[in-house]
């Protein structure tokens, strides 16, 4: 299923807003030009003031009900989520009931996501509308939000501010977890933008210049501290650490439709330059690299801290979650287990979660055909990124063939994999008739850390 399909309803409710929008517009043009025949005077084709003009806030009948989007069900389907979605504001449950004076440590992974280019919007639509629209793109990202497990600290206009943390993954070992949680979450928010957003206000005539910058950043235990802002009746607790700090500069500094994440981030998951890229920009008639967060601050001692930052690939990394169409005639699944031999139900999804070294994987090629082939097999061919896996030789990379059965309308082998180096990496499989390429290679990609 497409990121386009995942978010339907978001694009339907935008398209009703719209269409409601210019169904009103027409109509008191008409009335107008009725008016003006009736006294007599010349009318001529008359713009139309959104601002000056709107139907009133009656008419817009804004529901005060909370509609879904219907995101929640798919994406924790196909990322394998279970169990209880946090609650969606406000202070992070995890640090619920902190007294006044208390501070605590705890690690987070933060995320800040801004709209841009909508004040033009306000030149062109009505207020009613306007909110409409901006607030359809923030309920949805909230939602989406909440399907990865994160927890919206805060709305500030246009921007969205989150955190991904849970105690449960850190007395588990799986901290990580969030970053991929958070990765994830901002690859479909900027999807959701390019290919529904734009497009659909670009078809109903909208073409203002619209888009997203997302910042996200890990701040280790030790390093971010949780406490109660404020005074009185006007609290909140919330996290602080340069980290988070950071992440909101990140995004400032974000090209638009783009996500920056910073070098804290970038280590924990074990990424390279296969999954990221040096921002740049024109310095006279010279595109320069911009490698480190700006101002470029001073520590203590005066010396510049020199904190990277990178943008993420993500069209490149879009296309590893498993968003793929299900009507493919091969698939690919994969189990994790400690032992090749173990029985396991513990079923891994693309780029879902971590797999922690030690593990093995269980990789599973199904090609669904009812031709008979003399020689049926699959390839399952590895490529490996990240730091570890470049001081192996050719980065640890093979490929073997398992013969295939057939059974029941379908072609299945099986493959077993160790799992040996920090970061991102692929299985790729394909189906073959002997030497004959049936099938092209679909990509399987997996995280492992420590």
């Amino acid at each position: 299923m497409s990121i386009k399909n995942i978010y339907s309803n978001l694009e339907k409710s935008l398209g009703k807003t719209i269409s409601d929008s210019k169904y009103r517009w027409q109509n008191e043009s008409l009335m107008d030009s009725a008016m003006d025949s009736v006294v007599g005077v010349e009318s001529s084709r008359k713009s139309y003031d959104f601002v000056k003009s709107t139907a009133g806030l009656e008419s817009m009948q804004l529901s005060t009900e909370s509609q879904g989007y219907g995101v929640k069900e798919i994406v924790r389907h196909k990322f394998g989520k279970h169990g209880k979605l946090m609650s969606s504001f406000g202070c992070h449950p995890d640090f619920d009931g902190m007294e006044e004076g208390e501070l605590r440590n705890g690690y987070s992974v933060t995320l800040f996501m801004d709209i841009i280019g909508s004040t033009k919007l306000g030149v062109i639509f009505s207020p009613e509308t306007v909110f409409k629209i901006k607030n359809d793109i923030i309920r949805c990202a909230i939602e989406t939000v909440n399907s990865f497990d994160g927890h919206v600290h805060r709305i500030m206009g246009d921007a969205v501010m989150a955190f991904f943390r849970s105690d449960i993954y850190k007395q588990n070992g799986r901290i990580a977890d969030s970053a991929i949680d958070a990765i994830n979450c901002a690859t479909f928010l900027i999807q959701m933008f390019k290919d529904v957003v734009i497009p659909k206000l670009n078809e109903l005539g909208v073409d203002e210049n619209l888009g997203i910058r997302i910042g996200i950043d890990y701040g280790a235990d030790e390093q971010v501290v949780w406490g109660k802002y404020g005074y009185m009746d006007s609290q909140e607790v919330t996290a602080t650490s340069f980290f988070v700090d950071v992440a909101a500069k990140l995004q400032q500094k974000a090209p638009k439709n783009s996500i920056m994440i910073g070098d804290s981030l970038a280590k924990l998951l074990g990424f390279d330059d296969n999954q990221l890229s040096i921002k740049t920009k024109l310095k006279g008639d010279e595109v320069v690299n911009v490698k480190y967060i700006t101002p470029n601050y001073r520590d203590a001692s005066g010396k510049p801290i020199n904190y990277k930052q990178f943008v993420l690939n993500n069209e490149y990394y879009c296309k590893l979650l498993p968003t793929s169409e299900e009507n493919d005639e091969l698939h690919v699944r994969a189990s994790l287990k400690t032992n090749k031999d173990d029985v396991s139900d513990d079923e891994y999804y693309p780029c879902s979660r971590v797999i922690k070294k030690g593990m093995g994987i269980s990789f599973k090629g199904y090609f669904y055909s009812q031709v008979a082939y003399s020689n049926p097999r699959f390839r399952f061919r590895v490529v490996n990124t990240g730091i570890e896996a470049s001081e192996a030789e050719n980065n640890g990379n093979h490929e073997e063939y398992e013969d295939a059965r057939y059974s029941e309308g379908r072609y299945f082998a099986k493959h077993w994999e160790d799992t040996s180096y920090k970061g991102l990496h692929h299985m790729l499989v394909s189906f073959w008739d002997g030497e004959r390429l049936i099938a092209n290679e679909k990509c399987f990609s997996v995280f492992i850390n420590d």
